[in-house]
């Protein structure tokens, strides 16, 4: 139950927003939260115009290279005047919507046997989408340009196809959102985080993000409903009821009722990202996109048959006392009445399926996986067991019913996956062989990520997995950071949407200790991360990606909502674990 502490709850609500708009603040230290801190952009992004100054008559090598550096700083963004400082027949091939730089320091500009170079200290880069590429190899950190005479001037003859700019202007002006594409099977939406300008063209930006089809990390991974060669019109206007006018224009062939709702279910979930839009109409090559029942409008919420949370998720939460399984909602916790929920049952760790009919349990002394039904009922089904031998990290379902299982090897890890009835090892690049300590897979199928223990402390990575046709899971690609915790060991983590995760890192053991919410794709530049220092002994954090349910910090004897501070006691029976179901 919830315990009688208004007083202080109002408090530490005031000091949170007070937070949320001044940066960092000290909260109260006799209850669990002790220290906030958010990187919010609420005041950056009320960016001024920038106007770009065009090169001055007689200008050196040197000059025009940082003039040009400069031009691209144009806010609202506008290329005209940079590519004054360019060659004509440069200005014309010139592609700055290729890839974007983002740097955070430069050296001086150098002119060098005639060439003129920059060599910038550190940098990432986003690809033409937005989608976060990572860091630049060293290799590529210096930017030669080829200076030449045109009409007695000096100008750029060879400038690299990429908006190059600074992370300060950047984080001031660019957001995360996400692209909704599908799963191979177009059963569940998908969320591909790319970075877009803000500013009133949001919806614009938005729609074109979407028919440019899936970043180029993500092909393979995703697919689009969207038909390619479609643009979109002048702009998307929104009217005074909020409703998106969207022109597509192009070739495009006749879509059937079926495509277009997949179509509206990828336009609906990336539009609402925007606060301003309720509802959508679509026009394609001429004619309007079919709404289902013959509406005149298609709303921002609908398609939530195809919820990336998946369709059928619950926010229930599920925990363990004295080895025994209990679920319900924040406050209320009862036994399961399935097998795991009585007394003796032995359990040490469980993580139920999104939909929280079955739970796949580690017991044995965490050597033995066994999943089975939450409750008693005439259709459960029987228990079984679909791994011993091993040491087992708490599994982790997707909205298909696949369980993925981290097994901890001295030699190294090994995933395992089991889909039906089948039980196989997968490869996964970055995790298996290394010392993993945690793993957990997206509701979507389509994305991985892992507490890895290096020497150089823990790090969290992350790898797309591709599903095949048959909705089976193909392999999984190319590893990359996501985030490196070199003060400390790295004790929990939980999705907290479907593109962030939230880690728990003692930094003084059974004292203090801290949460912090990253991008799932790595980005470090322009997104809006949290970091909060937590009071007492914590056990680890429960978090979901469906919306609603807060972050919960879970000690033995209660659980905390980090944002509201509502605190709720666990009964009689010390807790061993809570997290939601997923």
């Amino acid at each position: 139950m919830t315990r009688p502490a208004a007083v202080a709850r109002q408090v530490a609500i005031a000091l949170f927003a007070a937070v949320l708009l001044g940066g960092c603040v000290a909260l109260p230290t006799d209850g669990p939260i002790v220290e906030r801190s958010v990187t919010d952009q609420e005041d950056v992004r009320q960016a001024s115009d920038i106007d770009a100054r065009p090169p001055t008559a007689g200008a050196s090598r040197t000059e025009v290279v940082a003039g040009f550096l400069d031009a691209m700083t144009a806010w609202p963004i506008q290329t005209s005047v940079a590519k004054k400082y360019l060659t004509d027949a440069a200005a014309t091939q010139w592609n700055p919507e290729q890839e974007t730089i983002v740097y955070s320091d430069t050296l001086p500009v150098r002119e060098v046997g005639g060439s003129v170079s920059v060599e910038l200290t550190a940098a990432d880069s986003l690809d033409a989408v937005g989608g976060w590429r990572g860091p630049m190899p060293s290799d590529e950190l210096t930017m030669g340009f080829r200076v030449t005479v045109e009409d007695g001037e000096y100008r750029i003859a060879d400038p690299q196809d990429a908006l190059v700019v600074p992370a300060t202007w950047f984080q001031q002006r660019y957001r995360q959102v996400s692209l909704y594409y599908f799963d191979p099977l177009a059963q569940i939406l998908v969320p591909e985080p790319v970075f877009v300008p803000e500013g009133d063209q949001l919806a614009t930006s938005l729609v074109s993000g979407l028919l440019a089809g899936p970043p180029p990390l993500a092909r393979g991974v995703v697919r689009s409903f969207l038909p390619s060669g479609l643009s979109v019109g002048l702009s998307v206007p929104v009217d005074k009821n909020g409703v998106a006018d969207i022109t597509l224009v192009g070739d495009a062939p006749r879509v059937t009722s079926e495509e277009a709702e997949l179509m509206l279910a990828q336009l609906a979930w990336t539009l609402r990202q925007d606060g301003d839009i309720t509802a959508l109409r679509v026009t394609v090559g001429g004619f309007d996109l079919p709404l289902p029942g013959g509406a005149s409008t298609y709303p921002v919420n609908g398609g939530q048959g195809f919820d990336p949370a998946g369709a059928d998720a619950t926010t229930l939460l599920f925990g363990l006392t004295r080895g025994r399984l209990v679920w319900g909602t924040a406050g209320n916790l009862v036994p399961a009445t399935g097998p795991f929920g009585d007394e003796g049952a032995g359990i040490e760790i469980a993580a139920a399926r999104p939909d929280a009919e079955q739970v796949a349990v580690v017991d044995g002394g965490g050597r033995r996986v066994r999943v089975g039904s939450v409750r008693e009922t005439a259709d459960a089904v029987p228990t079984r067991t679909v791994l011993s031998g091993g040491t087992y990290a708490r599994p982790s379902w997707d909205a298909s019913g696949r369980l993925w299982v981290l097994e901890r090897r001295r030699a190294g890890s090994v995933v395992w996956l089991i889909d039906g009835d089948g039980v196989r090892q997968v490869d996964v690049p970055g995790v298996t062989g290394l010392q993993a300590q945690q793993l957990m897979v997206s509701r979507d199928g389509t994305r991985l990520v892992a507490v890895v223990r290096t020497s150089r402390g823990d790090e969290v990575v992350g790898a797309r997995v591709v599903i095949n046709g048959r909705g089976g899971i193909a392999r999984a690609r190319a590893p990359y950071l996501v985030h490196a915790a070199s003060d400390g060991q790295i004790i929990d983590m939980a999705w907290t949407s479907p593109i962030r995760v939230g880690l728990l890192t003692p930094t003084a053991p059974g004292t203090l200790s801290e949460v912090d919410v990253i991008a799932a794709d790595g980005a470090t530049v322009g997104v809006d991360e949290l970091s909060t220092i937590v009071s007492g002994d914590l056990i680890g954090l429960a978090g979901t990606p469906t919306p609603g349910p807060q972050m919960l910090a879970v000690y033995p004897d209660r659980y905390v909502d980090i944002v509201q501070q509502d605190e709720y006691d666990s009964a009689d029976d010390l807790l061993t674990q809570l997290d939601y179901a997923g």
